[in-house]
């Protein structure tokens, strides 16, 4: 009866669904800006890290792991068929950069873009790949 009651809870365990983290880049036709976030997917959308670049010049969460000036992670929401996230200096009192992507989905297609706004720099159409 015992054997019974653990093999139960490993199959319970290990049938849990589970929680993927993966990168979302997305960028411009151009190749001009890059941006690209590390996000797992539990119940809600969780960004762990970003970085992005507009032309020579590079941003990130984590400078000891990917080059660039540090960046924080903003207020973000992801629903309703929308991730909207913005990226801050260190201290969060400037917005570095503004991203809004819109997915849609028909059948076995499943599409990501919208716009990348960085101030002082530019606005940009981008379109995504990843989860």
């Amino acid at each position: 009866m015992r054997q019974s009651i653990l093999a139960l809870a490993a199959v319970i365990v290990l049938s849990a669904p589970a929680a993927a983290t993966e990168w979302i880049y997305c960028g411009d036709t151009a190749g001009e800006v890059q941006i690209g976030l590390l996000a797992g997917h539990f119940q809600f959308l969780e960004v762990n890290r970003a970085n992005f670049s507009v032309g020579d010049e590079q941003w990130s969460t984590n400078p000891e792991l990917e080059p660039g000036k540090p960046i924080a992670i903003g207020q973000h929401y992801s629903g309703d068929n929308q991730l909207l996230i913005d990226l801050t200096d260190v201290n969060a009192e400037e917005t570095l950069a503004e991203l809004r992507i819109f997915t849609a989905d028909e059948g076995e297609d499943y599409v990501q873009g919208g716009v990348l706004r960085v101030p002082g720099y530019g606005a940009w159409v981008v379109s995504c790949e990843g989860p």
